[in-house]
């Protein structure tokens, strides 16, 4: 893509947000209006806490989302696992190669030209050819010597991350997240998108973050009581895989392949 081209492009944006939640819509909507970049449509936000038992059996897989995480989810959780499948499928519907997901506590971090800058390079740095995903908000466990500089920024393959407030997203990516019929994880579980194929970066510093996860307005994750799986009932390859998967984050950590990133309040410091 020529550098014209580039100024010229728009980026199509999802944002989500509750019907009811009209404070948190008209505070994002006051975020975003700056950034002509930004070709917004409103995404009506799953509200996990008002679906029947029927409805979440149908679209949303409990018992795998147990094992995997040796607990019950919340209804938040699922909720917001709905909301984020729902912008892929309306991304898959469209004719854009990429786009950008944003919950409706998003706040950038950085002046608008800055932010729209990046965006723009951290686009044309998104794969044609792969599953690919690039987070702007918080990362947990990185690949130090896996990078590239955008002006003053890094970009890094990220192995875990924590929050969808903010992140960019290829269609073959979008595609693969759809590919099984019901859900069965957090939204923010780049460790399975990890290992099913997708390539996650993230940006630091970071280019956004959660205003709820900053303290700044409460979240709309409600802290329902939750069921722990004791690991014992746990079938024997979910507990084969997090075992393994535990002792290779340990391997590699302690061979200093991966790396922790420090989190402060809503971001990285």
């Amino acid at each position: 893509m020529e550098a014209s081209d580039m100024k010229k492009s728009t980026i199509k944006t999802y944002l989500i947000n509750l019907k009811e939640s009209v404070e948190r819509r008209e505070r994002v909507l006051r975020e975003t209006a700056g950034h002509r970049l930004l070709d917004i449509e409103l995404v009506e936000a799953v509200d996990g806490r008002k679906m029947s038992a029927e409805e979440v059996t149908s679209r949303f897989h409990t018992l795998k989302f147990i094992y995997r995480y040796e607990r019950t989810p919340k209804r938040g959780e699922i909720g917001c696992t709905l909301s984020h499948r729902e912008c892929y499928r309306r991304f898959l519907e469209s004719d854009n190669e990429f786009a950008l997901i944003l919950e409706d506590d998003v706040t950038f971090l950085y002046p608008v030209e800055e932010t729209e800058e990046i965006l723009q390079q951290l686009t044309a740095k998104l794969s044609r050819r792969k599953s690919h995903l690039i987070t702007l908000s918080i990362q947990y466990i990185y690949y130090p010597g896996n990078s590239f500089q955008i002006n003053s920024f890094s970009v890094f393959k990220v192995s875990d991350a924590w929050g969808t407030c903010a992140y960019l997203i290829n269609r073959k990516a979008a595609k693969k997240l759809l590919s099984v019929s019901r859900a069965s994880i957090v939204a923010d579980d780049f460790v399975y998108m990890n290992c099913h194929g997708i390539r996650v970066d993230g940006i630091y510093p970071n280019l956004a973050a959660g205003a709820s996860s900053m303290k700044q307005i409460d979240t709309e994750i409600q802290d329902n009581s939750i069921c722990q799986l004791p690991r014992k009932d746990l079938p024997f390859r979910y507990m084969a895989r997090n075992f393994l998967l535990q002792k290779y984050w340990g391997l590699l950590l302690f061979f200093r392949v991966l790396a922790f990133r420090k989190i402060g309040l809503g971001r990285n410091e």
